[in-house]
Parts: structure tokens; sequence; C-alpha cells
């Protein structure tokens, strides 16, 4: 890999939430922030960014990057509508085709809005040629991230694994044929099945399986509200299957107790401030993770809901934390003197704090020298941005994917003059489009997206979580 310099740029330095922002020249050198600068750009590439701004990459911590095709069909959609049309429904009927076109268009997606990485929790893997095509459809796409092996059996007349022995083994093939070269671009994770749809001796193997193969482990936890809900954290806590290289995604419905034992766990959470408030998830725990002294993460979970970029979660994430601690106050007819959360602190989640949930924080997340070259050049001469004056505000506040002018993964250009390059953009709508005509088919015959829910399927669903949880170690909340 060769040595490009951008020239001129206004270059946010250091932990994007301090807002040092210097004019300088950026040295890459072999994928790696080489020196910050003045610079003659000898022997490089020169790219002239004089007038905008330079930000480290995104860093998305929870995406189904999968759902691609299936764009907006959760618009109007309540979470258990969700679980039965996305994670019941329409997952039954993806190929590994389907797999693939919606992680590349996906992977691309994301690139495009600045998101140079992003841990993709993949579950819907009804077959190993399904695995393989999902770490493909990454692979094409040029994005770094954290592949995370989706252990949810989806229900199928005839699965592919017939336990999670053989899923379990099927990871290990895919480690050996995809990730034992240590590739730093692209690594394994391993994703849990929700507690409770499946028996308790299933999620422990599926924890046992991240710790054999030495991988990061995800989970949704905690998007039920019911007053038979299981304490899932206390549970993972007390079989002594809490750890650090865990990201917890959304927790809106875990307790004070629940969060405290993942503080002290050293775990990560990640916040997905669009579906959790849109779909019946419950306020984001921002502010009760930050009372713990804990980083949150951010991520932009499923397209099939809402669009793949972080600028909208930072704010959605910041206006809702402002209005929910603001409403005591305004209930005792008192206006609010001060605001709880920062434009600064939501940067920081979505750059380095995503970062620091995937063990990245020393290689990504922010621009400094020796660190990877994952960087976004944003312009700030349109409307919507020009005049700069605080760039860490204007960034979450006003930023969009249209500022998004250049984007860099390790130093390669995957976003020039704000197109992708390589004319990705249409060759990724087609395939969209051929994978979402195929579903569309393929779902007819059992009423569309969304069929009719069966009566009483969620008192079902709930006495199923019971039994299946019934061998859990004994907890009291």
């Amino acid at each position: 890999m060769g040595r490009t310099l951008l020239a001129g740029g206004d270059i946010l330095i250091g932990d994007p939430g301090a807002g040092r922002v210097e004019t300088a020249d950026l040295l890459i050198d072999d994928g790696t922030i080489a020196a910050i600068g003045p610079g003659d750009g000898a022997e490089a590439e020169r790219v002239d960014v004089g007038g905008a701004l330079v930000i480290p990459g995104f860093v998305d911590t929870h995406r189904h990057v999968w759902q691609t095709a299936m764009r907006g069909i959760c618009a109007d959609w309540t979470l258990l509508d969700y679980f039965l049309g996305i994670r019941v429904n329409a997952a039954g009927v993806f190929g590994p085709e389907d797999v693939y076109a919606g992680n590349c268009v996906g992977a691309l997606e994301a690139l495009d809005a600045g998101v140079t990485c992003v841990l993709d929790f993949s579950h819907c893997l009804n077959s190993p040629e399904h695995a393989d095509e999902a770490v493909r459809g990454l692979r094409d796409a040029g994005i770094r991230g954290t592949w995370a092996y989706g252990m949810y059996p989806v229900p199928l007349e005839a699965p592919a694994f017939a336990d999670v022995a053989a899923r379990s083994a099927d990871a290990r093939r895919v480690r050996e044929r995809h990730f034992s070269a240590g590739d730093d671009r692209l690594r394994m994770g391993v994703a849990l099945t929700e507690l409770g749809l499946v028996p308790w001796e299933t999620t422990l193997a599926e924890v046992e399986l991240g710790r054999e193969l030495d991988l990061l482990v995800t989970a949704h936890i905690g998007t039920v509200w019911s007053d038979r809900r299981q304490p899932e954290v206390a549970l993972l806590h007390a079989a002594g299957l809490l750890g650090e290289r865990q990201v917890h995604v959304h927790c809106n419905a875990c307790s004070g107790a629940e969060l405290d034992l993942l503080a002290d766990a050293g775990a990560s959470v990640s916040v997905t401030p669009e579906t959790e408030l849109q779909m019946g998830m419950g306020f984001p725990v921002t502010q009760r993770l930050l009372e713990r002294g804990m980083t949150p993460s951010l991520g932009c979970d499923i397209v099939s809901n809402n669009r793949g970029e972080l600028f909208t979660q930072m704010r959605l994430g910041l206006a809702c934390e402002r209005a929910r601690t603001n409403e005591t106050e305004l209930r005792a007819g008192v206006m609010p003197q001060t605001l709880t959360l920062t434009a600064a602190e939501m940067l920081r989640f979505a750059t380095i704090g995503g970062a620091a949930a995937l063990g990245l924080e020393s290689e990504i997340g922010s621009i400094e020298v020796g660190k990877a070259a994952d960087l976004v050049v944003l312009r700030t001469d349109g409307l919507g941005f020009a005049p700069p004056n605080d760039p860490v505000a204007q960034i979450v506040m006003q930023a969009g994917v249209n500022e998004v002018d250049a984007v860099f993964v390790g130093g390669e250009p995957v976003k020039l003059g704000g197109e992708l390059v390589g004319n990705a953009a249409g060759g990724a709508s087609r395939l969209a489009v051929e994978s979402r005509d195929r579903i569309v088919a393929a779902l007819e015959p059992r009423g569309g997206f969304l069929p009719p829910a069966p009566e009483g399927w969620f008192d079902a669903t709930l006495d199923a979580f019971e039994a299946n949880l019934a061998s859990a170690p004994k907890v009291k909340e």
C-alpha cells in the first residue's frame, strides 16, 4: 500500500469529543496515520481537502446488516411485529445470495455514510453457505468490523443445523476458513440467541463457544417489558458468564442492579435510539450507563426500519436523553437550567466509544499518529453546514450523509468526491432490488412480510422462556 497526503484539512485530532481542530496535512503510510502537520507530500498521492473537516470514521456497534433488502418494511411495526415478521417469517426464506446482497449493500451503505467499522450481528445463518456469503459480502464491500456468527436457529422446516453442537461446529469451520489468517480488517465474534428462546444449556454452549474461540460475544438484552421478564444479566452473572469482551445491546428493561453487574464485569452496551424509541423498547439507557462510569456506544440496528447511518442516532440519542431528564423539572413547573448530555459526548460514543466496545480503541476511533487511517472527510461549504463555527456541535446536530465527501478505511479510499469508488453504488442497488424481488416472491405464499399473529403467541413465548430458563441459576432481583 502506498502513501497518501490529505492536504490542508481541518483535522479533528485526538479525543473526538474534545473538539481539538487543527488545519494541517495528514500523511497516510501503509494504511496508518504516519504524521499530522506540515508536509510537502513527497512520494505521496495528494488529495486536497482544504476547507473540509477530517474526522475519524464512525463505529457502529450493533447492526443486522443482512436485512438491507427489506429497507423500510418495519417503519410502522412494534418490536413484537418485528419478531414475527422478520425473525420468524422473512428470515426463513433468505438464501445465501440474499445474505450476500444484504451484507455487501448494507456495508457499502455504511461506508457511504462515514461508518468505517461495524459490529454485524449476523443472525440469519440458515446454512454453512449463508455464513460464507455473509463474510464474503462484508469483505467485498471493504468495511472494517466484527462479524458476529449468529447462533439463533431461524425456524425452518428442514434446518441445516440439528442442534447447537452442529451450529458450533460450523462456527469453528468459519473461524478456520475465513479468519485464521489474522486479518485485522474483519474479525469474528459470536452473537448469542436471546436468553430464554433456547434451553439454558444451549446458552451455556453458545457462550462457551465464544470463550473457546477467543471471540467477542454480543447479545440482545432487556428488550422485552413484562412482569414475567427474566433478569438476563443476573442469570449470566450467576453462571459466571459475564466478561469484558462482551457487547450487550439495548438493555432498556434492565434493572439498576443488572446494569451494575455489567459495569462491574467491564462489559459494554450498545444503544440504538431510533429502534428503541420507535418499536416499544423504552428509553435508551444512555444516562444510566454514564452514572455507572460506562461509555455507551451507538448502533443503527436495522435498516428494515431506519437508515444505516449514525448522524441520526447521535441526534435522537441526545434529544431523547435531554427530554427525559428535563421532564421532571418541567412537570414541577421549573425551566431546566442545565443539560445533562452534550453533543461532544454523543460524538465520542459514535467514534472512540464504539472502538472501545469492540476492543479496538488502540487502533481506531480517533485521529492519532500510529492508528489506522479510518477517516471521513466532511464538506463544510454546503447550505446545511456553512459557515463552520463549532465543528463538534455541527457534526452531531447538522451533518448528514450529504456532507460525507470522502471515506478511507485503512488508508484505502472507498468514497471520493461524494461517490463510492468504482461505481459501487449502482451495482449495489441492482443487487438489493434482485434480492428484494426474490424475498417478496418467497413470502407471498406465507402471507407476506407480516401475516396475522397467532392468537396468544406472546404469552406462549413467555411460557417457553420460563421453561427454557428453569435450569438456570436462581437469582433475586
